[in-house]
């Protein structure tokens, strides 16, 4: 019996006869991993419901449908992906975690427990795509000169905040790379390992053995460390233990999930952080985003958002846009004493860029569409 496979082109919306044998199901498991590479997605989704079974990609972080399959084959379809990741077959009731690789990318596949059946998201971490490169992020000439200023420094704390997905996890990266050497010990502890580093020693936490990012932290101080990063600072005790490594001479880079860098003062605060240890310990502070770029082959057209074989809508890409708060005192009081007015009128008359002004140069450049910079920066 035919087979009709996910299109390439990921325009069309293709639905998967009925019956196929072991041999056709492999293929289509296959295929669809495949195709979501091509496409440089970063997820794909299996999402059974009564009567079929929908499979999207994500792709510049919208998500959109490729193809479905009857509902009865979707099983047959995650447990084959379950083999492949080592997963229990047998276990339908609740979540399970797995990795494997193809095509020289790295997958995470986690299942949940939905009505009509496991929903399945697939993670692909293609590292030979990300170019861990401080040029590469869309920083302005001042962003990158501040950046790196900061990064080099022997001691003190860099956060990176915003939302799931922003493109924090590309831009520590970029920084780790860019001080990789013989003369550093690098360390980082994380939930989990995304891209795989070499000469940095790396730390996937596992909190089912107890082994927590407070807990991974308090051994890395022991190790003669230069610089550590921090995947995420989720609690008041990991929160102190990075402050007082940055105070005693390391340099220390985390993430928040906060939605605008003066948050992450608020957020440090809210934990039990004392103004003290953040006007002593945190250097810089940056809030980021990711905006879809206009499809260079497209986007002179009439109507930039009808898209053509090479984009998706109208966009190819994206590029990130960023918010950087330079922890001087100064700046640091104003926060603290709630007066944000004055903190903005200070950041604007010296020249720092907000999220959406550091979006609107984008636009004025024609990399990114005004629709675009408001869906993503609210």
């Amino acid at each position: 019996m035919s087979t009709s496979y996910p299109s390439t082109s990921g325009t069309a919306s293709h639905v998967v006869h009925e019956g196929l044998s072991d041999e056709p199901l492999i293929k289509l498991v296959d295929q669809t991993i495949k195709n979501a590479i091509l496409q440089e997605a970063s997820d794909i989704h299996i999402e059974p419901f009564d009567h079929s079974c929908r499979i999207r990609y994500r792709r510049d972080g919208i998500l959109h449908e490729v193809t479905q399959i009857p509902s009865h084959l979707a099983v047959r379809f995650i447990t084959r992906l379950k083999v492949i990741a080592k997963l229990d077959i047998t276990e339908r009731r609740l979540p399970q975690d797995g990795r494997f690789q193809l095509y020289d990318v790295d997958i995470r596949m986690n299942t949940c427990p939905t009505l009509f059946g496991e929903k399945v998201v697939l993670r692909l971490l293609n590292a030979n795509k990300i170019a861990l490169d401080i040029s590469t992020l869309g920083f302005s000439d001042e962003q990158k000169k501040l950046f790196i200023e900061n990064i080099t420094r022997p001691q003190g704390m860099i956060i990176i905040t915003g939302p799931t997905g922003s493109g924090k996890t590309v831009t520590l990266y970029s920084a780790l790379n860019y001080l990789n050497s013989i003369e550093k010990n690098i360390s980082t502890v994380e939930d989990p390992i995304e891209i795989q580093l070499e000469g940095i020693n790396q730390i996937n936490i596992n909190s089912k053995i107890g082994l927590k990012f407070s807990t991974v932290l308090r051994t890395l101080l022991r190790q003669d460390p230069d610089i550590i990063m921090l995947g995420e600072i989720r609690d008041e005790e990991t929160a102190r233990i990075a402050i007082q490594a940055a105070q005693t001479g390391h340099l220390v880079l985390a993430t928040l999930h906060t939605n605008s860098a003066i948050e992450a003062i608020t957020r440090l605060r809210s934990i039990g952080i004392s103004s003290h240890d953040i006007i002593t310990s945190v250097s810089l502070i940056i809030s980021q985003r990711l905006l879809r770029k206009l499809c260079h082959h497209c986007k002179l057209l009439e109507n930039p958002h009808h898209g053509c074989t090479q984009c998706l809508n109208g966009y190819q890409g994206r590029i990130g846009i960023y918010e950087f708060f330079p922890m001087t005192e100064y700046l640091t009081e104003l926060v603290l004493m709630n007066n944000i007015t004055a903190f903005r009128h200070f950041m604007k008359d010296n020249g720092f860029s907000t999220l959406y002004e550091s979006g609107m140069k984008l636009v004025r450049q024609g990399i990114t569409s005004i629709d675009e910079l408001k869906r993503v920066v609210i």
